[in-house]
């Protein structure tokens, strides 16, 4: 099947995850892992998660993503995440899915292109998320 490869990083307004290769829910969980341990060194309101370059099925993820791993992001300061589709149709359907167990309490939107993932992200209001944050 080959490889995975995912590479976090702290770019000036947001985290980003790149993936590549061909992923599990397994390479899910890892890599959420991963990101978690980044956002708490280093506190930021967006993520973009960019699975353009992947196919595979992680749907199985979703659920130890909505229970464990959103409420950890939550309190370590997430608050929008973009997420850039695959062409793979397995994945798309993972990523929706995703998007209505984490809504609304995380801000997440779908996007077929990068560009446009990032655009909508750097729109968001950090201080309208830590406010509502806040007063949750």
């Amino acid at each position: 099947m080959g490889d995975v490869y995912v590479t976090i990083q702290r770019k000036q307004d947001y985290i980003e995850a790149k993936w590549q290769g061909h992923i599990t829910a397994d390479n899910v969980v890892c890599a959420a892992q991963a990101f978690l341990e980044v956002l708490r060194k280093d506190p930021c309101a967006k993520f973009l998660n960019d699975k353009s370059e992947v196919t595979g099925e992680w749907q199985d993820a979703n659920v130890w993503l909505q229970f464990e791993w959103l409420p950890q992001v939550l309190r370590a300061g997430l608050r929008y995440m973009a997420h850039v589709y695959s062409i793979s149709m397995f994945s798309r359907l993972a990523a929706r899915e995703l998007e209505e167990r984490i809504t609304p309490q995380l801000s997440m939107k779908n996007f077929y292109e990068r560009r446009l993932a990032e655009e909508w992200l750097l729109e968001q209001d950090d201080s309208v998320a830590s406010r509502r944050a806040a007063t949750a």
